[in-house]
């Protein structure tokens, strides 16, 4: 009977000494401060977009060059006057319509570039070196770059033709951080008729049977790589 009362008594104080730890174990975490990390939230990136450059003004007609930046080759062609303004232009424009980019207009790297080329480094430095140096002066994440290797314009009418159209031009995104590309668009078109390429068909009926300049492609061009750009994110 004895041992019975103190088998009884140690039960009894087990339970009581457990309740005991656990209240202040209990205590102890419900009264420490809990500490969040705030994530910051991302800004819109800064993009600084260079005019495109005619590689046939420079280097000649029906010359394969190997592109500065992603080293394909290409074969230059013609290209009318002024194409590359005006697909600089139309970049901008497309641009400026996205609301998760701060844009830096080409003007603003004109003096920046001119000066890293006339420093004592100048002919040193790479095509990617003065683009990613331009960047970093002018406090960019990111530049947009495009090259033109060929824009003749059609010879004819829009529905008949004696010289389709054709375009071929590339552009390029480069971090600022890294000098890496992050994303490269390419357009290498001449316009057939639906009996030369049957694969064209929704291309054909999209432009209704129409032989389009040379601006159209591009355009059309442009637009569709671009919704391919990825985000740009800001620091």
């Amino acid at each position: 009977m004895q041992k019975l009362k103190q088998g009884f008594l140690k039960a009894i104080l087990f339970y009581f000494s457990f309740f005991i730890v656990t209240s202040l174990l209990f205590a102890c975490k419900t009264s420490a401060p809990v500490r969040e990390t705030a994530s910051r939230p991302a800004t819109n990136g800064k993009l600084l977009i260079l005019p495109f450059k005619d590689m046939s003004a420079i280097y000649g007609e029906n010359v394969s060059f190997r592109c500065p930046l992603c080293g394909n080759v290409f074969l230059t062609g013609e290209v009318a006057e002024g194409a590359d303004t005006v697909l600089t232009k139309h970049l901008v424009s497309l641009i400026s319509d996205r609301n998760d980019i701060e844009l830096i207009p080409p003007d603003k790297a004109h003096g920046v570039w001119s000066k890293l080329l006339s420093g004592n480094r100048g002919s040193l430095l790479s095509e990617r070196s003065l683009i990613v140096e331009t960047g970093r002066v002018l406090g960019v994440d990111a530049v947009l770059v495009g090259y033109i290797y060929r824009f003749r314009e059609r010879i004819g009418t829009r529905y008949s033709v004696d010289l389709p159209a054709s375009v071929a031009f590339d552009v390029h995104l480069v971090n600022v951080a890294n000098g890496r590309i992050m994303w490269i668009g390419h357009l290498d078109e001449t316009q057939q008729s639906l009996s030369d390429n049957l694969l064209k068909f929704g291309t054909f009926i999209k432009r209704k049977g129409a032989w389009i300049t040379a601006e159209e492609i591009a355009f059309s061009g442009l637009e569709e790589m671009l919704q391919k750009l990825p985000a740009i994110t800001g620091h």
